[in-house]
């Protein structure tokens, strides 16, 4: 008969929890009992087995994986950080999380960790341009290769570090500006949007926020009151949305700068019975794709964290597997598919299932060397495009993209994009 510490252990490694945060809770009282669980290290990890998959992948380099997200009380970083374990799963390397808190110091701590493990590879999404820019040198320090999403500062790019094997990020303003246009189109073009931030010193924020602003000069009669920071928490949007309501006599919508802080506007704005009002956010949290269904909210641009996440663990695995990435392949704008109320059921058919129908080892360039297929559209970005008018202050441009043939690796990526779920929306992706 099983001892009652070996149930314990059982439970804590599969038991059904209702949120990353009671599980964590579990643990936490597990060890303080003395219980020994083995699921847990490196400032904040849990670990999982990738053994049961990789057929795919037989006889590759399979070095265990870590990702490293915000944290998992939020619903974007639980889809990211469940696509990337799926997708490591599916060529057969195990993984371990890492939450930092978006503390540079703990990410730093956890890439020593990493080390200290014999790690090979991390990927993840970093909360700041200061913390994606210390976690590439460190990795690069450490010898450990690093992909990363969404943030990162200006002009840095992978040309500056060969461990940083891949950025990937949505066209953050320019999805932005479209997002508005619509947002503003619903409202008839008057009226006052409320503006819930993000986070203070993320590219993504401060994309998301200019596309705002670009779309607004087109609209006179639109006028945008801007709220506190919602840290892209429910929670934070929640409190900085109430608490700016008695400032505002009437509005007619609101523009969140994720689902997660949609997902909080949407309980403030029910908690008060307040009817009526459009709301936007970004992503495409499961969530809030359903909110769109049921008439809560507009509009999302979903990129699918789950998805991003997959595409940064394979670009690791075929990395240690002797890829070598031209460097237009290394920084890449991921697809956005705007998802409004007449599209939003099929989307969520489509794609949102508890397994992403994505084949991962079919974006392996290592596995399928002349049959990859990355299943959504990658677009090469040009440095000198997307980061115009902004001051090479702190980083300059590396002459390396000089020569880099960012048309030609365009083309090749668009032809490579022939299937999975998101090739029907093929044509309507932003990116």
């Amino acid at each position: 008969m099983a001892s009652t510490e070996s149930k314990i252990v059982d439970y804590a490694k599969n038991g059904p929890f209702a949120s990353p945060v009671s599980r964590r809770s579990f643990l936490a009282v597990a060890g303080a009992a003395g219980i020994t669980l083995g699921v847990a290290a490196c400032g904040g990890s849990t670990s999982e087995s990738g053994a049961a998959g990789g057929g795919a992948a037989a006889g590759k380099v399979k070095e265990k994986a870590w990702i490293q997200v915000t944290t998992l009380s939020n619903d974007f970083f639980v889809a990211f950080n469940d696509g990337g374990k799926q997708a490591m799963k599916a060529l057969g390397v195990e993984v371990a999380s890492l939450e930092d808190q978006g503390n540079v110091n703990t990410a730093l701590g956890q890439v020593g960790n990493v080390k200290a493990a014999g790690g090979k590879s991390i990927f993840g999404t970093p909360a700041t341009e200061a913390q994606a820019a210390a976690v590439t040198k460190a990795a690069q320090a450490a010898g450990i290769l690093y992909a990363s999403s969404y943030t990162a500062p200006a002009w840095y790019t992978p040309a500056d570090a060969d461990k940083w094997v891949r950025f990937i990020t949505p066209m953050s303003t320019k999805i932005a500006a479209a997002t508005a246009k619509a947002l503003f189109d619903e409202v008839g073009g008057k009226g006052t949007i409320i503006h819930v931030p993000g986070q203070k010193g993320s590219s993504a924020d401060d994309q998301r926020t200019a596309g705002l602003n670009q779309t607004l000069k087109d609209y006179p009669d639109i006028e945008i009151v801007t709220a506190s920071p919602g840290n892209w928490t429910s929670e934070d949007a929640r409190k900085s949305f109430t608490n700016i309501l008695p400032k505002v006599k009437d509005f007619v919508g609101v523009f969140a700068q994720n689902d997660s802080e949609a997902a909080g506007v949407i309980a403030a704005l029910e908690a008060q019975g307040i009817k009526d009002k459009v709301v936007t956010g970004f992503d495409g949290n499961q969530q809030n794709v359903e909110y769109i269904r049921d008439g809560k909210q507009f509009l999302t641009s979903a990129t699918i964290g789950g998805l991003t996440a997959g595409l940064l663990g394979v670009t690791t695995f075929d990395a240690l597997n002797g890829v070598k990435f031209s460097l237009p392949e290394t920084f890449l704008a991921q697809g956005a598919l705007l998802v409004k109320p007449d599209s939003a059921a099929k989307v969520l058919d489509s794609i949102y299932q508890k397994q992403l129908p994505f084949d991962w080892a079919k974006m392996s360039k290592a596995l399928n060397p002349d049959s990859w297929d990355p299943q959504t559209v990658l677009n090469p970005i040009d440095p000198k495009e997307y980061y115009a008018g902004v001051k090479q202050d702190q980083y300059k441009l590396n002459s390396a993209w000089d020569d880099a043939d960012i048309e030609g690796v365009r083309k090749t990526y668009d032809a490579a994009f022939k299937t999975g779920p998101l090739f029907e929306f093929k044509s309507d992706l932003v990116a």
